[in-house]
């Protein structure tokens, strides 16, 4: 069966589900290829007739490394899905069915993934909340993030920041025409995951997105995962060099194939750059297409901005999981292999203060000092819990520091930040960690997902939570904290109880696992470790 929606640029026909009407694929602006290629987003033109929304667009073009499976790729992908209960066909009722909204921003480093990847479908959100779910492509790696603004602005209307401006394009989208959809406009949340919850933060922190969201969750996010207009520079001059283009030549940009610029665009990713400016400073490899310090899009680092209340209008969720990084070591890499049985397979705690060094200049012996300690603390309590009153290391201990190490210092650490500086100018922000480690790969980057979505019974979320019953349990759990928060601003819920706000007199966690509880300040033993660093 089929559903028509009328927005304002046209008329939309959709899926109607047994309990809920699905669109998906529909355009929020022009696409960005040819000529608009490296453009802001351009306002789409109104269209006659019904256009079909019931196959999802293409992503942005990316190389095949995401583990949720992407689909179809192209440079024409600024597209999004709407899962709602139902439409607002009734104008006299319109305020009896307003629900409120959630855009889902995908993560994915900001180099892969799409908005519409299986485990991130809003079905169970959608129908088990009563909310009207939203998700958004946005492009990625160069065409998204790769500023060319110092060289050819004055030939070229290229922008800086084009990942940042589709999101906020897909947001004003939603602003202007989710009323149709059964939205409120007024009452709309973003969240997102990894480079999701980066952008998340970037927003919270640009002048362009004020009044397009009023709530906010960020999952295993930061505030400064980005680059100044200097080091931006330097990416773009790799990727000029890669392929050829000339700044005197600007419509060479326009003739590079997609393997072209996925091929240059790999160069640009093997560069590094120090991450913030606080006293120590913190290499970061491996992420240099994000959002550019632009003094207009971005006018400076978002935990900055948002120290400085420039989301002081904003309630704000926000976590990590406990152990982020045995995602990155333990998942198979192309030949098959994890990092985990290659690279580290028999790293020492020696090896572990190298490496520690490198990612942290000066403080390295400390470090893994410090992370031997919570490893064995941590094994101490799972002796203690099983009856056990061994206090060895377990098996493997070396690797199990270097993925707490890597954990606060890629997620837990900066996320804690943003919470922290929100604290600053609101009550209602509070956080959470997921500490669920039953599936493959432990309380890892991403297990988050599949509870948030209802996605643990199947597929890549069986995997990330092992998929059993008390898995399923804890994601009604987890849904109805973000349903909550969604609704009224506040997580708390029955199934956990009162959700306590936090600050930096205040640390209290809500921590999912198997008896979901607050904890009192989980981060507190490594927490000072990284004052003034992150």
């Amino acid at each position: 069966m089929t559903a028509t929606v009328e927005t304002r640029l046209g008329a939309l026909q959709g899926i109607q589900r047994t309990n809920h009407i699905e669109f998906r694929g529909i355009p929020y602006a022009k696409p960005p290829v040819d000529e608009l290629r490296f453009q802001a987003p351009q306002p789409l033109s109104p269209w006659q007739g019904i256009k079909r929304a019931d196959r999802f667009g293409d992503a942005s073009i990316q190389e095949n490394i995401s583990l949720f499976g992407v689909g179809s790729i192209s440079e024409d992908c600024l597209y999004l899905n709407v899962w709602t209960p139902s439409l607002n066909t009734n104008e006299k009722n319109i305020d009896e069915t307003k629900r409120p909204v959630m855009v889902w921003i995908h993560g994915g480093g900001y180099i892969s993934g799409s908005g519409s990847q299986l485990i991130y479908r809003g079905r169970e959100l959608c129908e088990n909340g009563d909310m009207v779910v939203v998700t958004i492509n946005y492009r990625l790696g160069v065409l998204g993030f790769l500023d060319l603004t110092q060289y050819f602005s004055s030939d070229l209307p290229v922008s800086a920041n084009n990942g940042l401006l589709d999101q906020i394009a897909a947001l004003q989208w939603v602003k202007d025409n989710i009323l149709a959809f059964g939205g409120d406009p007024d009452q709309v949340t973003v969240f997102g995951e990894s480079a999701g919850g980066m952008s998340i933060a970037a927003l919270m922190a640009s002048p362009l997105s004020k009044g397009l969201f009023n709530r906010a969750i960020i999952q295993s996010g930061s505030g400064d995962h980005v680059l100044t207009k200097e080091e931006a520079t330097q990416v773009t001059d790799c990727f000029l060099q890669e392929t050829g283009v000339s700044s005197d030549d600007p419509d060479a940009l326009f003739t590079l194939s997609t393997k072209q610029i996925i091929k240059a665009q790999k160069k640009c990713l093997s560069l590094s750059f120090d991450r913030g400016s606080q006293q120590q400073r913190v290499p970061q490899f491996g992420m240099t297409l994000v959002p550019v310090i632009d003094g207009d899009i971005l006018p400076t680092t978002p935990i900055r901005a948002i120290e400085n209340g420039a989301a002081s209008e904003i309630a704000l969720m926000a976590g990590a999981t406990r152990d982020e990084w045995n995602l990155f070591l333990h998942t198979p890499g192309p030949e098959g292999d994890s990092l985990a049985k290659t690279h580290y397979k028999h790293l020492n705690k020696s090896d572990l203060i190298k490496i520690c060094e490198r990612d942290l200049p000066g403080l390295g012996e400390k470090s893994a000092n410090l992370y031997e300690s919570v490893i064995l603390s941590r094994a101490e309590s799972d002796a203690e819990s099983n009856g056990d009153s061994s206090t060895a290391l377990p098996t493997g201990a070396a690797l199990d520091m270097y993925s707490a190490f890597e954990s606060d210092r890629m997620f837990r650490i900066p996320t804690l930040r943003l919470a922290e500086a929100q604290s600053r100018h609101r009550d209602d922000v509070y956080m959470f960690e997921f500490e669920w480690d039953k599936g493959v790969f432990g309380a890892c980057h991403a297990v988050d997902i599949p509870f948030v979505f209802g996605a643990t019974q199947g597929g890549f979320g069986q995997i990330l939570t092992g998929g059993s019953n008390k898995a399923a349990e804890l994601s009604s759990t987890v849904q109805s904290c973000w349903v909550a928060f969604a609704r009224s601003g506040n997580p708390g819920t029955d199934r956990v109880g009162q959700w306590p706000g936090y600050s930096t007199n205040n640390r209290k966690v809500m921590c999912f696992d198997v008896d979901t509880r607050i904890v009192e300040d989980p981060q507190g033993t490594t927490r000072g470790h990284w004052d003034g660093i992150l």
